[in-house]
């Protein structure tokens, strides 16, 4: 089975490129290949709430992933084109894990439009427009509604990014900001690490009405794997885990869910799940629950990889009758 993680922050956790195969944490190379052809989005993130070091550890965590790269060839690759995820689609390759860019917050711009085009062609590929602060985009959901949405800016960003190429991605955004992109966005968008508001009430979920947005675009949601943002309680497992995906499928079908598991950028995981390692166990109980084969496939992998190749192809928005 095809694995494909839409969001994980190792980058911002590890000091040299060889610590990206083997180390003690969530990710590393070795585990993630142990279940099969594995596609992971790196995050470029950092904490900080000064936007010039965020962005400049972000662009020193981008450096370190293309220096990876270089230095063990045969074990990471950068995927920039449709063609590259066809080949990893067609693959069966245990080796080599093929990992897309995204940028958790778009304090890696500064205040210029011009860096879209220089960090596309660096590899860029997603981007989030912001995490737990407001920024010069837009609003997060942690944030404190600096601008009521979108800013002039961030409109602006969201136009040349989709000229680009570069998805945008909703996750930590606020709830006026989601709905400013739904007005003016002229290709899907995702939440590539958010799971569903009515199971878990936490402000970083998905309401129904945004999770059926996603989906009538095209895009595709990642559950995410923080126990925070699966049960009230914070206490959780693979059956909370479910518990999510049964109710987004109820909402909008089994094709527009994927895994986000935010990998490294949680302060810990459910009962059950070490790490990638055991992000099988999640495929394996939807098989048990009677999904499809062919569902299982998707949500693993499949559905998000789809979603990537339609857009490095340069497809318009098509409204989905969901």
């Amino acid at each position: 089975m095809h694995f494909f993680d839409a969001h994980c922050d190792i980058l911002s956790v590890i000091n040299s490129p060889s610590q990206l195969v083997s180390n003690n944490r969530h990710w590393d190379i070795g585990r993630a290949l142990s279940n099969g052809p594995f596609l992971q989005v790196f995050s470029l993130f950092a904490p900080d709430s000064d936007p010039r070091s965020r962005k400049k550890k972000m662009e020193d965590q981008l450096e370190m992933a293309r220096l990876a790269e270089s230095l063990f060839p045969e074990r990471l690759k950068m995927v920039r084109t449709d063609g590259d995820i066809d080949n990893w689609i067609n693959d069966r390759d245990t080796r080599q894990v093929r990992y897309i860019i995204e940028a958790e917050g778009a304090e890696i711009l500064g205040d210029s439009l011009d860096e879209l085009d220089r960090l596309y062609d660096k590899g860029l590929r997603i981007l989030t427009l912001s995490w737990n602060f407001d920024n010069s985009v837009c609003d997060s959901a942690a944030g404190v509604n600096t601008h009521n949405g979108l800013s002039a800016f961030g409109r602006k960003v969201i136009e040349r990014a989709e000229k680009l190429g570069i998805i945008i991605d909703l996750s930590h955004s606020s709830d006026k900001t989601f709905s400013d992109v739904e007005e003016i966005a002229k290709k899907p968008f995702i939440a590539s690490h958010s799971n569903s508001r009515t199971v878990c009430g936490h402000r970083r979920n998905l309401a129904d009405d945004q999770v059926i947005s996603v989906a009538k675009r095209g895009g595709v949601i990642g559950i995410n794997l923080y126990p925070r943002f699966l049960a009230d309680t914070g206490n959780a497992g693979i059956t909370e885990i479910i518990k999510h995906v049964e109710y987004i499928s109820s909402l909008v079908g089994t094709g527009h869910i994927g895994f986000g598991f935010d990998f490294d950028g949680i302060d810990y995981t459910p009962d059950g799940i070490r790490g990638v390692e055991d992000t099988v166990k999640v495929a394996e109980a939807l098989l048990r629950l009677n999904y499809s084969e062919e569902a299982v496939k998707g949500i693993a992998g499949l559905n998000f990889a789809g979603f990537m190749r339609r857009i490095l192809s340069g497809c318009e928005y098509s409204e989905n009758n969901i």
